[in-house]
């Protein structure tokens, strides 16, 4: 098991290759995906290195409720990937995101999808995120930012994942 569990002590170097899926299926859709884009970028240990368009999704699991907007993001980031997920849930939290049903609505939703090249299974956290190979709605957006990245465990890049893909939900560039 590769992992980036902690980082030399005094060590501040921007790691990237950090990938990070966004999504929200409540009230002003794109409002919720740029204020979490917002939060993400502190300056001092995430920097927003690239983002995908956005795509208008239909919901997985649960079907009825409305369509989702997602979106990939890059990241540069100075945490390690258990202190990353613990931002992301903090963001989440700030933005008043309810955990009430699994694939349920939501107003805000950030998966940390890929780390470099870390393979983490833990209670808490798995790098890569299992259901990467299943999700067109976050392989279409990671495509068009960083077809060539190769996806641990898998060995493939993320555009030969989303070219085997059998999700066949419906995926349109979002136009607002």
């Amino acid at each position: 098991m590769k992992s980036a569990a902690a980082f030399p002590p005094g060590e501040k170097t921007l790691q990237r290759d950090v990938f990070i899926g966004l999504g929200s299926n409540q009230g002003e859709r794109h409002e919720w995906l740029a204020a979490a884009r917002t939060r993400l970028q502190n300056g001092e240990t995430i920097s927003l290195v690239q983002q995908s368009a956005i795509y208008e999704t239909e919901p997985l699991g649960l079907r009825e409720q409305p369509h989702f907007l997602n979106q990939v993001v890059e990241v540069a980031t100075s945490l390690p990937p258990l202190s990353l997920l613990e931002h992301l849930l903090k963001i989440e939290n700030d933005l008043g995101r309810v955990r009430m049903q699994r694939w349920g609505p939501r107003n805000i939703d950030l998966d940390l999808l890929a780390y470099q090249d870390c393979e983490i299974s833990s209670e808490s956290l798995q790098l890569p995120h299992p259901e990467i190979p299943r999700r067109r709605f976050v392989l279409t957006p990671w495509c068009e930012i960083a077809p060539g990245f190769k996806v641990p465990i898998w060995q493939l890049t993320v555009a030969d994942l989303l070219e085997r893909c059998a999700d066949r939900n419906s995926i349109a560039l979002w136009k607002n």
